[in-house]
Protein backbone atom coordinates (compact mmCIF):
# COMPACT_ATOMS: atom_id res chain seq x y z
CA UNK A 1 0.00 0.00 0.00
CA UNK A 2 1.28 3.41 -0.87
CA UNK A 3 0.34 6.43 1.24
CA UNK A 4 0.57 9.79 -0.41
CA UNK A 5 0.63 12.95 1.82
CA UNK A 6 -0.62 16.03 0.06
CA UNK A 7 0.41 18.39 2.85
CA UNK A 8 3.69 17.71 4.66
CA UNK A 9 4.05 21.15 6.23
CA UNK A 10 2.93 20.04 9.73
CA UNK A 11 3.79 16.41 9.36
CA UNK A 12 4.86 14.62 12.53
CA UNK A 13 6.86 11.44 12.30
CA UNK A 14 5.31 8.25 13.62
CA UNK A 15 7.90 7.63 16.34
CA UNK A 16 7.30 11.11 17.79
CA UNK A 17 3.60 10.42 18.11
CA UNK A 18 4.12 7.21 20.08
CA UNK A 19 4.43 8.88 23.53
CA UNK A 20 0.90 10.15 23.14
CA UNK A 21 -0.50 6.65 22.67
CA UNK A 22 -0.92 3.85 25.17
CA UNK A 23 1.12 0.71 24.78
CA UNK A 24 -1.99 -1.40 25.03
CA UNK A 25 -5.14 -1.56 22.96
CA UNK A 26 -8.54 -1.76 24.50
CA UNK A 27 -10.84 -4.75 23.91
CA UNK A 28 -12.80 -2.78 21.38
CA UNK A 29 -9.67 -2.27 19.37
CA UNK A 30 -9.64 1.51 19.67
CA UNK A 31 -6.51 3.31 20.82
CA UNK A 32 -6.61 5.34 24.09
CA UNK A 33 -4.67 8.61 24.31
CA UNK A 34 -2.93 9.63 27.57
CA UNK A 35 -1.59 12.95 28.80
CA UNK A 36 2.09 12.55 29.67
CA UNK A 37 3.82 15.69 30.96
CA UNK A 38 7.39 16.46 30.01
CA UNK A 39 10.10 16.55 32.66
CA UNK A 40 10.45 20.31 32.26
CA UNK A 41 6.74 20.85 32.84
CA UNK A 42 6.78 18.71 35.98
CA UNK A 43 9.73 20.75 37.32
CA UNK A 44 7.96 24.03 36.60
CA UNK A 45 4.86 22.91 38.46
CA UNK A 46 6.97 21.66 41.37
CA UNK A 47 8.74 24.99 41.89
CA UNK A 48 5.53 26.92 41.28
CA UNK A 49 4.05 25.01 44.20
CA UNK A 50 7.14 25.74 46.33
CA UNK A 51 6.93 29.48 45.61
CA UNK A 52 3.29 29.43 46.66
CA UNK A 53 4.36 27.71 49.90
CA UNK A 54 6.97 30.39 50.52
CA UNK A 55 4.38 33.15 50.01
CA UNK A 56 2.01 31.31 52.33
CA UNK A 57 4.80 31.02 54.93
CA UNK A 58 5.46 34.77 54.72
CA UNK A 59 1.76 35.49 55.24
CA UNK A 60 1.55 33.01 58.11
CA UNK A 61 4.72 34.34 59.81
CA UNK A 62 3.20 37.83 60.05
CA UNK A 63 0.38 36.39 62.15
CA UNK A 64 2.61 34.48 64.59
CA UNK A 65 3.59 36.22 67.82
CA UNK A 66 6.57 34.24 69.16
CA UNK A 67 10.02 33.45 67.80
CA UNK A 68 9.55 29.74 68.48
CA UNK A 69 6.33 29.62 66.47
CA UNK A 70 7.94 31.34 63.49
CA UNK A 71 10.91 28.99 63.58
CA UNK A 72 8.72 25.89 63.73
CA UNK A 73 6.71 27.12 60.75
CA UNK A 74 9.99 27.70 58.91
CA UNK A 75 11.04 24.14 59.74
CA UNK A 76 7.81 22.80 58.20
CA UNK A 77 8.48 24.82 55.05
CA UNK A 78 12.06 23.53 54.71
CA UNK A 79 10.87 19.95 54.78
CA UNK A 80 9.02 20.71 51.53
CA UNK A 81 12.39 21.46 49.86
CA UNK A 82 14.74 18.81 51.18
CA UNK A 83 14.73 15.91 53.68
CA UNK A 84 15.59 17.34 57.10
CA UNK A 85 16.88 15.66 60.27
CA UNK A 86 17.41 18.75 62.44
CA UNK A 87 17.35 22.52 62.06
CA UNK A 88 19.06 24.99 64.39
CA UNK A 89 19.66 28.72 64.39
CA UNK A 90 22.47 30.20 66.48
CA UNK A 91 24.48 33.41 66.85
CA UNK A 92 28.26 33.30 66.61
CA UNK A 93 30.59 35.48 68.71
CA UNK A 94 33.81 35.84 66.75
CA UNK A 95 35.74 37.36 69.68
CA UNK A 96 34.85 34.67 72.20
CA UNK A 97 34.74 31.88 69.58
CA UNK A 98 31.48 30.63 71.04
CA UNK A 99 27.92 30.25 69.84
CA UNK A 100 24.55 30.56 71.53
CA UNK A 101 21.52 28.70 70.25
CA UNK A 102 18.52 30.85 69.34
CA UNK A 103 16.26 27.80 69.26
CA UNK A 104 15.26 25.16 71.76
CA UNK A 105 16.26 21.50 72.03
CA UNK A 106 19.55 21.53 70.14
CA UNK A 107 20.97 18.00 70.03
CA UNK A 108 24.34 17.11 71.50
CA UNK A 109 25.47 15.89 68.06
CA UNK A 110 24.75 19.28 66.49
CA UNK A 111 26.34 21.10 69.42
CA UNK A 112 29.51 19.03 69.09
CA UNK A 113 29.61 19.54 65.32
CA UNK A 114 29.16 23.33 65.71
CA UNK A 115 31.94 23.56 68.29
CA UNK A 116 34.13 21.50 65.95
CA UNK A 117 33.75 23.80 62.94
CA UNK A 118 34.32 26.82 65.19
CA UNK A 119 37.58 25.40 66.61
CA UNK A 120 38.81 24.47 63.13
CA UNK A 121 38.03 27.91 61.71
CA UNK A 122 35.56 26.54 59.17
CA UNK A 123 32.82 28.84 60.43
CA UNK A 124 34.98 31.89 59.64
CA UNK A 125 35.47 30.67 56.06
CA UNK A 126 31.70 30.39 55.64
CA UNK A 127 31.10 33.85 57.12
CA UNK A 128 33.84 35.50 55.02
CA UNK A 129 32.68 33.89 51.78
CA UNK A 130 29.04 34.76 52.40
CA UNK A 131 28.02 31.57 50.62
CA UNK A 132 26.28 28.50 52.04
CA UNK A 133 28.37 25.40 52.51
CA UNK A 134 27.57 21.71 52.95
CA UNK A 135 29.83 19.61 55.20
CA UNK A 136 29.83 15.87 55.88
CA UNK A 137 29.25 14.88 59.49
CA UNK A 138 32.21 12.53 59.94
CA UNK A 139 30.96 11.25 63.32
CA UNK A 140 27.76 9.69 61.98
CA UNK A 141 29.57 8.41 58.89
CA UNK A 142 32.22 6.68 60.98
CA UNK A 143 29.74 5.10 63.41
CA UNK A 144 27.29 3.32 61.14
CA UNK A 145 28.43 4.12 57.63
CA UNK A 146 25.41 6.32 56.88
CA UNK A 147 26.01 9.83 55.67
CA UNK A 148 24.61 12.99 57.21
CA UNK A 149 25.45 16.45 55.91
CA UNK A 150 25.18 19.91 57.45
CA UNK A 151 24.05 22.73 55.19
CA UNK A 152 25.20 26.03 56.74
CA UNK A 153 24.00 29.56 55.95
CA UNK A 154 25.56 32.67 57.53
CA UNK A 155 23.58 35.90 57.86
CA UNK A 156 25.31 38.96 59.42
CA UNK A 157 22.95 41.51 60.99
CA UNK A 158 23.14 45.25 61.67
CA UNK A 159 24.67 44.69 65.12
CA UNK A 160 27.65 42.82 63.60
CA UNK A 161 26.46 39.55 65.12
CA UNK A 162 26.52 36.64 62.70
CA UNK A 163 23.60 34.24 62.78
CA UNK A 164 24.08 30.80 61.32
CA UNK A 165 21.39 28.40 60.14
CA UNK A 166 22.36 24.73 60.43
CA UNK A 167 20.36 22.10 58.54
CA UNK A 168 21.29 18.43 58.95
CA UNK A 169 20.17 16.39 55.93
CA UNK A 170 21.07 13.15 54.12
CA UNK A 171 20.94 15.07 50.81
CA UNK A 172 24.45 15.77 49.50
CA UNK A 173 23.87 17.30 46.05
CA UNK A 174 23.24 20.84 47.27
CA UNK A 175 25.83 22.77 45.32
CA UNK A 176 25.83 26.31 43.98
CA UNK A 177 23.65 25.23 41.02
CA UNK A 178 21.04 23.60 43.24
CA UNK A 179 17.63 25.21 43.08
CA UNK A 180 16.91 24.38 46.73
CA UNK A 181 19.70 26.61 48.09
CA UNK A 182 18.29 29.98 46.90
CA UNK A 183 14.81 28.87 47.98
CA UNK A 184 16.07 28.10 51.49
CA UNK A 185 18.00 31.37 51.56
CA UNK A 186 14.92 33.38 50.57
CA UNK A 187 12.81 31.63 53.21
CA UNK A 188 15.54 32.23 55.82
CA UNK A 189 15.52 35.98 55.15
CA UNK A 190 11.73 36.05 55.57
CA UNK A 191 12.02 34.21 58.88
CA UNK A 192 14.82 36.43 60.23
CA UNK A 193 12.92 39.58 59.29
CA UNK A 194 9.93 38.42 61.31
CA UNK A 195 12.09 37.24 64.22
CA UNK A 196 13.91 40.61 64.35
CA UNK A 197 10.58 42.42 64.36
CA UNK A 198 9.29 40.28 67.23
CA UNK A 199 12.55 40.81 69.16
CA UNK A 200 12.31 44.59 68.74
CA UNK A 201 8.70 44.44 69.86
CA UNK A 202 9.70 42.52 72.99
CA UNK A 203 12.45 45.05 73.75
CA UNK A 204 9.97 47.89 73.33
CA UNK A 205 7.49 46.22 75.68
CA UNK A 206 10.28 45.69 78.21
CA UNK A 207 11.26 49.36 78.05
CA UNK A 208 7.64 50.45 78.49
CA UNK A 209 7.28 48.02 81.38
CA UNK A 210 10.38 49.41 83.07
CA UNK A 211 9.22 52.98 82.47
CA UNK A 212 5.83 52.26 84.02
CA UNK A 213 7.54 50.62 86.99
CA UNK A 214 9.57 53.74 87.73
CA UNK A 215 6.54 55.97 87.12
CA UNK A 216 4.55 53.87 89.58
CA UNK A 217 7.29 54.08 92.18
CA UNK A 218 7.68 57.81 91.64
CA UNK A 219 3.92 58.37 91.93
CA UNK A 220 3.79 56.41 95.19
CA UNK A 221 6.77 58.26 96.65
CA UNK A 222 5.99 61.72 95.27
CA UNK A 223 6.41 63.36 98.66
CA UNK A 224 9.92 61.96 99.03
CA UNK A 225 10.66 63.00 95.46
CA UNK A 226 9.63 66.55 96.23
CA UNK A 227 11.79 66.58 99.34
CA UNK A 228 14.71 65.28 97.30
CA UNK A 229 14.34 68.15 94.84
CA UNK A 230 14.24 70.64 97.72
CA UNK A 231 17.15 69.02 99.58
CA UNK A 232 19.72 71.70 98.81
CA UNK A 233 17.41 74.50 99.95
CA UNK A 234 16.32 72.62 103.07
CA UNK A 235 19.94 71.88 103.99
CA UNK A 236 20.84 75.56 103.79
CA UNK A 237 17.95 76.37 106.10
CA UNK A 238 19.22 73.79 108.61
CA UNK A 239 22.92 74.61 108.41
CA UNK A 240 22.47 78.33 109.15
CA UNK A 241 20.80 77.78 112.59
CA UNK A 242 23.37 75.10 113.39
CA UNK A 243 26.16 77.58 112.72
CA UNK A 244 24.50 80.10 115.04
CA UNK A 245 24.16 77.43 117.75
CA UNK A 246 27.84 76.53 117.42
CA UNK A 247 28.98 80.17 117.55
CA UNK A 248 26.76 80.95 120.55
CA UNK A 249 27.99 77.88 122.40
CA UNK A 250 31.62 78.88 121.91
CA UNK A 251 30.75 82.40 123.02
CA UNK A 252 29.17 81.08 126.25
CA UNK A 253 32.28 79.04 126.88
CA UNK A 254 34.33 82.23 127.17
CA UNK A 255 31.93 84.06 129.46
CA UNK A 256 31.81 83.85 133.23
CA UNK A 257 28.26 82.54 133.37
CA UNK A 258 28.74 79.38 135.41
CA UNK A 259 27.92 77.07 132.44
CA UNK A 260 29.75 73.78 132.67
CA UNK A 261 32.09 72.89 129.82
CA UNK A 262 30.65 69.38 129.71
CA UNK A 263 27.21 70.72 128.78
CA UNK A 264 28.73 72.94 126.09
CA UNK A 265 30.72 69.98 124.69
CA UNK A 266 27.50 67.97 124.50
CA UNK A 267 25.86 70.71 122.43
CA UNK A 268 28.83 70.90 120.06
CA UNK A 269 28.88 67.09 119.68
CA UNK A 270 25.18 66.94 118.80
CA UNK A 271 25.62 69.73 116.25
CA UNK A 272 28.45 67.80 114.61
CA UNK A 273 26.23 64.70 114.39
CA UNK A 274 23.51 66.70 112.65
CA UNK A 275 26.07 68.16 110.23
CA UNK A 276 27.40 64.66 109.47
CA UNK A 277 23.90 63.39 108.68
CA UNK A 278 23.28 66.43 106.46
CA UNK A 279 26.59 65.78 104.71
CA UNK A 280 25.52 62.23 103.91
CA UNK A 281 22.16 63.53 102.68
CA UNK A 282 23.86 66.03 100.36
CA UNK A 283 26.16 63.32 99.01
CA UNK A 284 23.21 60.97 98.44
CA UNK A 285 21.13 63.61 96.67
CA UNK A 286 24.00 64.97 94.56
CA UNK A 287 23.12 64.97 90.83
CA UNK A 288 26.55 65.89 89.56
CA UNK A 289 27.25 64.28 86.16
CA UNK A 290 30.32 62.54 87.55
CA UNK A 291 28.10 60.47 89.82
CA UNK A 292 26.31 58.98 86.82
CA UNK A 293 29.46 57.64 85.19
CA UNK A 294 30.38 54.00 85.52
CA UNK A 295 33.46 53.78 87.73
CA UNK A 296 35.27 51.25 89.91
CA UNK A 297 34.11 51.63 93.51
CA UNK A 298 34.13 49.66 96.75
CA UNK A 299 30.57 48.67 97.51
CA UNK A 300 31.30 48.68 101.26
CA UNK A 301 31.77 52.46 101.09
CA UNK A 302 28.36 52.88 99.46
CA UNK A 303 26.74 50.61 102.05
CA UNK A 304 28.31 52.58 104.90
CA UNK A 305 27.13 55.89 103.42
CA UNK A 306 23.59 54.61 103.09
CA UNK A 307 23.71 53.10 106.58
CA UNK A 308 24.76 56.42 108.12
CA UNK A 309 21.93 58.13 106.28
CA UNK A 310 19.17 55.70 107.34
CA UNK A 311 20.24 54.55 110.80
CA UNK A 312 18.27 57.36 112.51
CA UNK A 313 15.10 56.43 110.66
CA UNK A 314 15.61 52.73 111.50
CA UNK A 315 16.04 53.47 115.19
CA UNK A 316 12.87 55.56 115.20
CA UNK A 317 11.02 52.51 113.84
CA UNK A 318 12.64 50.26 116.49
CA UNK A 319 14.85 48.45 113.98
CA UNK A 320 18.35 47.38 114.89
CA UNK A 321 20.75 47.28 111.93
CA UNK A 322 24.08 45.42 112.05
CA UNK A 323 26.80 45.53 109.37
CA UNK A 324 29.15 42.62 108.66
CA UNK A 325 31.26 43.87 105.73
CA UNK A 326 34.26 41.85 104.57
CA UNK A 327 37.42 43.95 104.46
CA UNK A 328 39.56 44.53 101.37
CA UNK A 329 36.83 43.73 98.89
CA UNK A 330 37.84 44.23 95.24
CA UNK A 331 36.23 47.13 93.43
CA UNK A 332 33.36 46.59 91.03
CA UNK A 333 32.41 48.62 87.97
CA UNK A 334 29.35 50.45 89.14
CA UNK A 335 27.17 53.57 88.98
CA UNK A 336 26.86 55.02 92.50
CA UNK A 337 23.43 56.55 91.92
CA UNK A 338 22.06 53.24 90.70
CA UNK A 339 23.34 51.54 93.85
CA UNK A 340 21.80 54.23 96.06
CA UNK A 341 18.50 53.62 94.29
CA UNK A 342 19.03 49.88 94.71
CA UNK A 343 19.63 50.20 98.46
CA UNK A 344 16.59 52.46 98.84
CA UNK A 345 14.32 49.89 97.19
CA UNK A 346 15.79 46.97 99.13
CA UNK A 347 15.08 48.76 102.42
CA UNK A 348 11.60 49.76 101.22
CA UNK A 349 10.94 46.12 100.34
CA UNK A 350 12.18 44.83 103.70
CA UNK A 351 10.14 47.37 105.67
CA UNK A 352 6.93 46.79 103.71
CA UNK A 353 5.57 44.38 106.33
CA UNK A 354 2.99 45.48 108.89
CA UNK A 355 5.25 44.67 111.83
CA UNK A 356 6.91 47.51 113.71
CA UNK A 357 10.46 46.92 114.85
CA UNK A 358 12.88 44.09 114.27
CA UNK A 359 16.41 43.43 113.13
CA UNK A 360 18.29 43.92 109.84
CA UNK A 361 21.64 42.32 109.08
CA UNK A 362 23.76 43.39 106.08
CA UNK A 363 26.69 41.24 104.99
CA UNK A 364 29.16 41.53 102.10
CA UNK A 365 31.54 38.80 100.90
CA UNK A 366 33.79 38.01 97.95
CA UNK A 367 33.11 34.57 96.44
CA UNK A 368 33.94 33.05 93.03
CA UNK A 369 34.80 36.39 91.37
CA UNK A 370 31.55 37.91 92.62
CA UNK A 371 30.68 40.40 95.34
CA UNK A 372 27.69 39.02 97.26
CA UNK A 373 25.63 41.36 99.46
CA UNK A 374 23.00 39.78 101.72
CA UNK A 375 20.19 41.62 103.48
CA UNK A 376 18.52 39.65 106.26
CA UNK A 377 15.50 40.85 108.21
CA UNK A 378 13.48 39.22 110.95
CA UNK A 379 10.26 40.26 109.17
CA UNK A 380 8.34 37.70 107.14
CA UNK A 381 7.33 39.12 103.74
CA UNK A 382 4.53 36.84 102.63
CA UNK A 383 4.31 38.27 99.10
CA UNK A 384 7.93 37.18 98.46
CA UNK A 385 7.37 33.57 99.43
CA UNK A 386 6.20 32.37 96.02
CA UNK A 387 6.94 35.49 93.97
CA UNK A 388 7.90 35.15 90.30
CA UNK A 389 10.32 37.95 89.40
CA UNK A 390 9.12 37.97 85.77
CA UNK A 391 5.46 38.32 86.74
CA UNK A 392 5.76 40.39 89.92
CA UNK A 393 3.70 43.53 90.33
CA UNK A 394 5.80 44.78 93.26
CA UNK A 395 7.45 47.99 92.05
CA UNK A 396 10.37 47.73 94.49
CA UNK A 397 11.18 44.18 93.42
CA UNK A 398 11.00 45.01 89.70
CA UNK A 399 13.28 48.04 90.14
CA UNK A 400 15.81 45.94 92.08
CA UNK A 401 15.74 43.30 89.33
CA UNK A 402 16.20 45.93 86.59
CA UNK A 403 19.12 47.63 88.34
CA UNK A 404 20.86 44.29 88.94
CA UNK A 405 20.38 43.44 85.26
CA UNK A 406 22.06 46.72 84.29
CA UNK A 407 25.08 45.66 86.34
CA UNK A 408 25.00 42.07 84.96
CA UNK A 409 24.20 40.90 88.48
CA UNK A 410 21.68 38.48 89.95
CA UNK A 411 18.89 38.81 92.49
CA UNK A 412 17.78 36.04 94.86
CA UNK A 413 15.18 36.25 97.62
CA UNK A 414 13.42 33.98 100.07
CA UNK A 415 10.99 34.52 102.92
CA UNK A 416 10.04 32.13 105.72
CA UNK A 417 7.89 32.58 108.80
CA UNK A 418 10.51 31.08 111.11
CA UNK A 419 13.68 32.44 109.44
CA UNK A 420 12.53 35.82 108.18
CA UNK A 421 13.51 37.23 104.78
CA UNK A 422 16.81 37.06 102.87
CA UNK A 423 17.54 39.22 99.82
CA UNK A 424 20.81 38.44 98.03
CA UNK A 425 22.51 40.64 95.43
CA UNK A 426 25.37 39.20 93.40
CA UNK A 427 27.68 41.56 91.43
CA UNK A 428 30.27 40.20 88.97
CA UNK A 429 33.84 41.46 89.24
CA UNK A 430 34.31 41.23 85.46
CA UNK A 431 31.95 43.20 83.25
CA UNK A 432 31.45 42.92 79.50
CA UNK A 433 32.98 45.70 77.42
CA UNK A 434 30.38 48.17 76.25
CA UNK A 435 27.96 47.52 79.07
Amino acid sequence: MKVIKQNTLAYESFHKSLPYLTKTVSAGGSQRFINLETKELVGERKYSKIFKQILEFEKRAKELQTVEQVFRQFEILLKCFIPVKEINLFSFDDKLKTFSSLTQNISERCRYFTNSIISKGIINEIINSGKPKIILDSIVHNIDGSKLFYLLFSIPDENKVTRVLSISTPKSDLGDDSMEVPLIHASLLIMLTRIDLLSKDQELKKVYNELQTYQSKLANDYKLSAIGELTSGIVEEILSPLQIITSTTEFLRGEDNYVEDEALDTIILQVKKVKSIIGNLIKFADTNDVKFKVQPLNINDLINEFYNLTISSLKNDNYECILDLEENLPSILIQPNYINQLMTNVFSLMRSSESVGGGIFIQSKYRDEKIVVKFLTTDFLEHLKNENIKLTKDANLRIIHNIMAKHEGELFFDSDKTKGTVITLSFPIKRKIGK
